[in-house]
């Protein structure tokens, strides 16, 4: 009985091990990655502020309410060999393509920062 618990807990560990590296496991959500990052890549509100309102010292843009196609556009551009902003270059080539789909739809939902 004792050794069938073990093996149990080891096989349950493997799968979740396996699916958690899989490419269909779930996706961290577009609010998440913004807020947190997602392992690869920082949260967004590291330099554009915590509501996404911009940091005019770090010359990071507000990104709050802002089109969705314009943030994929932005980040397909620094992902790039055009991309000209070093640390923005190594965000957007860490996201997935589907990670910057999210974060584009959800940073688009948000109001605009004031001015």
């Amino acid at each position: 009985m004792r050794m069938g618990r073990h093996i149990l807990a080891l096989a349950t560990t493997m799968l979740v091990a396996v699916w958690s590296t899989h490419p269909l496991a779930a996706t961290p959500s577009g609010e998440v990655i913004a807020h947190q990052g997602d392992g690869s890549a920082p949260a967004c509100t590291g330099c554009h502020g915590p509501a996404f309102q911009g940091n005019p010292a770090m010359k990071a843009p507000a990104l709050a309410g802002l089109a969705s196609s314009f943030i994929l556009a932005r980040l397909a551009h620094y992902a790039g060999p055009t991309g000209h902003n070093p640390a923005m270059r190594a965000v957007a080539q860490a996201l997935t393509p589907a990670d910057r789909q999210a974060v584009a739809q959800y940073l688009s939902t948000l109001p605009k920062a004031p001015r």
